[in-house]
């Protein structure tokens, strides 16, 4: 018994030696419920064969010690029992009942460098980590930040994997993955009083190598951004470049939010410009929608325009967004479809300590029957 005593004691001591040398220890968390239906096709608007939805939690933690730092984030999802009743499964990209680490990471400064390490969240324009869904894709990788001037920032990326749900899957090709090569990225992030500019360049070893510029300055009481990208398949996979380039701009007229876009990518391209890690679901296009997004306006030979107007009645945030999309090249979805049309009505309000968001969709197609979305949106923070 006495063994087992000063065992204790000594565990004791020594954890509470390692929590004191630990500093700005920081934990946060969230629920959610993320819920949508819709008519389309054969579904009725609220029936479970048309309806997905997921409670989501995270719990994470940062914290450091001495110039090392650390973070790491863990989520469980699941319908909570309701499939075959409202809903009629989970939502991408989670599985349903899925516990998992989201991010596990350390920082330390090297040579002047921020240098992080592990499974970690992405910004960058054509890898990047997506929160339209219940629960966002983390990356497994290296990215070290380097402050070259006042100006200037420096930004090299190694990425190995994406994750989605805990499980590891190489970065996304057009059909299924690309391969165990991993992608490379280097950034330039620019910014005065005046201008800036973000250039990227990627390497992504047997798909393609890839180009990013955009560019902002403010004009007059407007900020116009100027976009340009190519992607250049290797050989094995295509011969024919893509480049999109696009312009968008900004302002606020009596308590009113605009902002128009316009967008055009070659025709003659073989692959889009869009997010890699998932397979080019969304891009950094400034003419995205929710369902037209790295699907439709960044394919190669889509022309797509928006029009966005936001703004607030009392504490409520109102936004209001049409996006259209012609391609006839690739179709819109489909070969039958050489336009697409969406509207999007968003409100977003608090409840007490509640986030509430709703997105009602109306989808129109050239020559299939047009259809509604609804998505709802709650979560708690803490």
């Amino acid at each position: 018994m006495k063994k087992i005593i000063v065992s204790a004691a000594v565990a004791a001591l020594a954890l509470t030696t390692t929590a004191s040398a630990l500093e700005d220890i920081k934990v946060n968390g969230q629920a959610k419920i993320w819920y949508e239906t819709n008519n389309g096709g054969n579904n009725d608007m609220f029936n479970k064969t048309g309806s997905s939805a997921e409670a989501t939690y995270k719990l994470g933690m940062t914290g450091k010690q001495g110039n090392v730092g650390f973070g790491a984030t863990v989520y469980q999802a699941s319908t909570m029992g309701l499939e075959g009743l409202l809903v009629n499964g989970t939502r991408t990209p989670t599985t349903n009942g899925d516990m998992y680490v989201g991010e596990a990471y350390i920082t330390a400064p090297v040579a002047g460098a921020t240098l992080k390490l592990g499974k970690q969240e992405l910004d960058t324009p054509l890898l990047f980590t997506e929160r339209w869904h219940s629960a966002p894709n983390t990356y497994n990788g290296a990215v070290a930040i380097v402050p070259a001037t006042k100006d200037l920032t420096v930004v090299g990326a190694y990425v190995g994997q994406v994750s989605t749900a805990g499980s590891f899957k190489t970065i996304g090709t057009p059909s299924t993955q690309i391969n165990q090569h991993g992608a490379y990225a280097l950034g330039g992030l620019y910014k005065n009083e005046t201008v800036a500019v973000n250039a990227w360049y990627y390497s992504l070893p047997t798909l393609a190598m890839a180009l990013w510029v955009d560019a902002s300055m403010n004009v007059g009481p407007a900020n116009v951004k100027a976009y340009v990208a190519t992607m250049m398949p290797d050989e094995d996979v295509a011969s024919d470049d893509t480049m999109a380039v696009a312009l968008s701009g900004s302002g606020a007229v009596g308590g009113i939010n605009l902002f128009a876009a316009a967008s055009m990518v070659t025709e003659d391209g073989a692959l889009p410009l869009a997010n890699v890690g998932t397979g080019f679901k969304k891009t950094k296009l400034p003419t995205a929608a929710v369902y037209l997004d790295g699907k439709a306006v960044a394919q190669p030979g889509a022309t797509s325009v928006k029009v966005k107007a936001s703004g607030k009645v009392g504490s409520t945030g109102l936004a209001a967004q049409i996006v259209s999309c012609s391609n006839s090249e690739n179709g819109v979805f489909s070969a039958a479809d050489e336009s697409a049309m969406e509207l999007d009505l968003i409100a977003t309000a608090k409840l007490g300590d509640f986030n509430i968001k709703g997105i009602v969709m109306h989808r129109d197609f050239e020559n299939t029957d047009a259809q509604q979305h609804v998505r709802f949106i709650t979560s708690i923070n803490f």
